[in-house]
């Protein structure tokens, strides 16, 4: 492909005079790095006609929603340009998948999300450095120091969700945790200090903490086993003191490549992340709304059969995520439902738990699954924020408006939603042990016929310290520098 563009040159005629002119000239642009440009753009034309297209099941074209979906979009591709130029699992290092833009997955607003690229067949070492970690051997509270995330799970992976764009992968086991390994198993040195080695084999006379990269794996949904390779490192570190609990510092080297130089970028590799990105950004939004109409019926009773699988102004019983083999928190139990209130009501779900879990949240999510603004609202809470009241149970308060209780939860102006529960136990309780969950659609005027007759009131004094406090966590969890 020829371009062709204008030279000022300098010409003298004559005896020394002297004379700008325009001369033409051209150069020659790769032709493959130019098509896989129109690919790139192709695919994020693709991506944003998804959010308004009525088969591809985005939520009502509300302004809120219209805004919030073309920032969502952005969220994803800005995650797919870091990790696509400087993800490498010959030299790795750990990347955000989710921050305050980049929220998917209907993300816990508790956490951070890191990834690391890796190679199933190569060796790695993380080395990580926590704050006080006496929580992680006896789920205690320790506020006279710093302490650790209240949870943190290390899995290597198969793959991330999404990347198809058709729901049908979650029955393939495209996705699936090959090992991992938690705070509940890893006691730090005197320091805070651990590492932690990961390949496709325990190193001869290796003792220390360690995570498959490979591993033969059944599928749930078809029965087939087959050898899995890990591509990824999944980091999940979950906060439920804001106030005191600090995250963790890590790093990850690939013990065959220290030292080395990683090649220059060509064209060549160039090309294949632009394409890349422009396949991938379109299935993204495409995949996670199928989820959301297909997978969890947000709108509809899809398949018929008499029940939604989110209940609308109802929560469903604690149990592991619904993916084939998942990817999604290693140990934790899941439960949700929909909120559809009036200005004038509440949702309020009472959460008895016969064993106190080591962790408890509740948390929101718009028409795209996103968590709304965790940082300038109390769109969440966890069991810590709001401890068991006098009768032992937890009352969470999905409102619109702030009924002035501990366990509001501000749907921050969200006519309809989704929200999920998530819970982890240091060991797996028994059915007995389960949560138990329960919910009404009260107005607020009667609400306090529904709590405990002694709940506290919050003033709107204490309501705007609450939110000064969740700024400053989340400045810190997420800060740049």
């Amino acid at each position: 492909m020829k371009r062709f563009g204008w030279l000022v040159a300098g010409m003298c005629i004559g005896a020394g005079l002297c004379a700008a002119v325009l001369l033409p000239w051209s150069r020659t642009v790769d032709p493959d790095l130019d098509a896989a440009w129109a690919a790139f753009i192709d695919g994020l034309d693709r991506a944003q006609g998804a959010l308004t297209d009525p088969k591809r099941f985005p939520p009502e074209a509300t302004d809120r929603n219209l805004a919030e979906g073309h920032r969502y979009l952005l969220g994803h591709l800005g995650r797919m340009i870091e990790y696509e130029m400087r993800a490498d699992p010959r030299f790795p290092e750990f990347f955000r998948s989710m921050d305050m833009l980049r929220k998917w997955t209907g993300e816990n607003p508790d956490a951070i999300y890191l990834l690391a690229p890796l190679d199933g067949e190569s060796h790695y070492e993380v080395t990580g450095r926590a704050a006080d970690t006496r929580g992680w051997r006896d789920s205690g509270r320790y506020p006279d120091a710093p302490e650790a995330p209240r949870v943190v799970t290390f899995a290597t992976i198969t793959a991330v969700p999404g990347g198809t764009g058709n729901l049908l992968e979650m029955g393939t086991c495209r996705n699936m945790t090959v090992d991992h390994l938690g705070g509940f198993d890893i006691v730090p040195d005197e320091r805070g200090v651990f590492t932690l080695r990961i390949g496709p084999e325990r190193p001869a006379g290796y003792s220390g903490y360690f995570l498959d990269a490979k591993a033969v794996l059944e599928c749930p949904s078809t029965g087939e086993s087959g050898e899995r390779l890990a591509h990824y490192l999944s980091v999940r570190e979950i906060f439920s003191n804001w106030d005191n609990e600090v995250a963790l510092d890590l790093s990850i080297r690939r013990l065959d490549a220290e030292g080395a130089n990683r090649p220059p970028l060509d064209s060549e590799s160039m090309a294949t992340r632009l394409r890349r990105i422009g396949e991938e950004l379109p299935h993204q939004v495409a995949f996670w709304q199928q989820v959301l109409e297909i997978g969890l019926e947000v709108n509809r009773d899809v398949n018929m059969d008499g029940r939604r699988a989110l209940p609308v102004n109802g929560i469903n019983d604690p149990a592991p995520p619904f993916t084939a083999a998942g990817v999604a928190g290693a140990g934790q139990l899941y439960a949700g439902g929909l909120f559809d209130i009036g200005e004038d009501e509440a949702l309020v779900i009472k959460v008895n738990t016969p064993v106190e879990p080591h962790y408890v949240g509740l948390q929101l999510n718009n028409g795209w699954f996103e968590g709304p603004d965790q940082q300038n609202y109390t769109s969440s809470r966890t069991g810590y924020q709001l401890p068991p009241a006098s009768d032992g149970a937890r009352y969470f308060v999905i409102a619109h408006t702030d009924p002035g209780v501990p366990g509001w939860v501000d749907t921050t102006g969200l006519a309809r939603g989704a929200f999920a529960m998530r819970f982890v136990f240091r060991e797996e309780p028994g059915q007995g042990d389960l949560p138990q969950l329960a919910t009404a659609v009260v107005s607020l005027e009667e609400l306090p016929a529904h709590l405990p007759p002694d709940t506290p009131l919050v003033s709107p004094e204490q309501r705007r310290a609450e939110i000064a406090a969740r700024q400053a966590h989340i400045k810190r969890r997420w800060r740049a520098y």
